[in-house]
């Protein structure tokens, strides 16, 4: 159709660096342009983004302008290639600095191990989370993101989101895990986001012990759960 081909990587296209998982993005390679995170599954300090372009002239071409001031020279410090040509901002920092320092002591094979192994703990935590009867997945687990909910019993609608959003910002404030939260089929529900090469399978224990927890405490107490809405009913023992 000749259309541009453009992958929103940001924080998938990376999986083409792991091993065991990279027949997951088959095919990114026939992209015109990507667009990727390095502040993510690099673990690039933050904020490091980066697009690859297939055709240099075509990138080129888009941004480059050639007013009075940035005239170039053939030789002396206005020669060679401007950088500028190649984005929006005339002025910017090193950002590729890190990244470039980051591959030369790890090197990019331990990066991919470290990708396989936040894939391998999302399905790890799935199944914890189909184990516990008070738990479920609202999504299949393909990557490393887990979204599940509490059950809350009876509670359906907005007294089951109430519920799980204060599991959240119980889990949040309390320090045991940087848990968000999403909307999925329409479903409200907790979204975990595996990422950090420091994340062990018993921290992963602990947070599902936690929301438990949690889930038992605020259906006991009531906590910042709305009136269910009339012919709304709540089963018996919550939680």
């Amino acid at each position: 159709e000749d259309l541009w081909f453009h992958v929103d990587g940001c924080i998938g296209a990376l999986i083409a660096i792991a091993p065991e998982n990279s027949h997951r993005v088959a095919g990114i390679e026939q992209a015109h342009s990507i667009a990727l995170d390095p502040h993510k599954w690099l673990h690039a300090p933050f904020e490091v983004g980066c697009v690859l372009i297939r055709d240099a002239s075509a990138h080129r071409s888009t941004f480059a302008v050639t007013p009075e001031y940035l005239e170039s020279t053939p030789r002396g410090l206005a020669s060679g290639q401007w950088l500028h040509d190649f984005g929006l901002q005339t002025s910017r920092g090193f950002r590729a600095l890190k990244v470039w320092m980051a591959l030369k002591q790890h090197g990019i094979e331990k990066f991919g191990r470290l990708i396989d192994q936040n894939i391998a703990q999302g399905h790890y935590l799935s199944g914890l989370i189909e184990a516990e009867p008070t738990l479920e997945l609202t999504a299949p687990t393909s990557i490393n993101i887990v979204c599940s909910r509490y059950r809350g019993g009876g509670l359906t609608g907005e007294r089951q989101k109430a519920l799980n959003t204060e599991i959240m910002l119980r889990l949040q404030e309390d320090g045991i895990a940087a848990v968000s939260d999403t909307t999925v089929h329409g479903q409200h529900c907790l979204r975990v986001a595996i990422n950090n090469h420091r994340t062990r399978r018993e921290d992963l224990d602990l947070l599902v012990r936690e929301t438990v927890r949690l889930g038992q405490e605020v259906s006991r107490l009531g906590v910042a759960l709305p009136s269910p809405p009339v012919g709304e009913g709540v089963a018996e023992g919550d939680g």
